[in-house]
C-alpha cells in the first residue's frame, strides 16, 4: 500500500513540474524566435485603411441611396428627404455614409 505524499513532497513535486514546464515554454519560445522574419510576417500586413469622406444619404423606405448630400449639407438633405416624403407617399430618411475618396 502506498503512503500518502507529505506536504514537503507534495510541493517539491509542483515545484519540479513548473520548471519543466517554463523549461519547454522558453524552449518554444526560443525556436520560434529563430524562424527568419520573412516567415513570421507572412499574411500578417494590413492593407493601408483606404481614406473615406462622409456624407449624407436620403434613402427610401427600403434603404436604397436615393441621393447624397456633402457633409456640410445636413439641412439640405433633411429638407430633400422630407419633400420626398411628402410628394411620394413614403417615408424617406437621412443617414451617414462613408465614401472612398479617390
Amino acid at each position: 500500500m502506498a503512503g500518502r505524499m507529505s506536504n514537503r513532497d507534495r510541493i517539491a513535486h509542483l515545484r519540479a513540474e513548473a520548471e519543466a514546464a517554463a523549461k519547454e515554454k522558453a524552449a518554444a519560445k526560443a525556436a520560434k524566435a529563430a524562424q527568419p522574419a520573412a516567415r513570421k510576417a507572412k499574411g500578417k500586413t494590413a492593407p493601408a485603411p483606404a481614406r473615406v469622406r462622409i456624407v449624407w444619404a436620403v434613402c427610401d423606405h427600403a434603404g436604397k441611396e436615393v441621393q447624397q448630400f456633402p457633409y456640410a449639407q445636413e439641412q439640405e438633405a433633411r429638407a430633400e428627404a422630407q419633400r420626398l416624403t411628402a410628394a411620394s407617399g413614403r417615408t424617406h430618411f437621412v443617414k451617414q455614409t462613408d465614401v472612398a475618396v479617390e
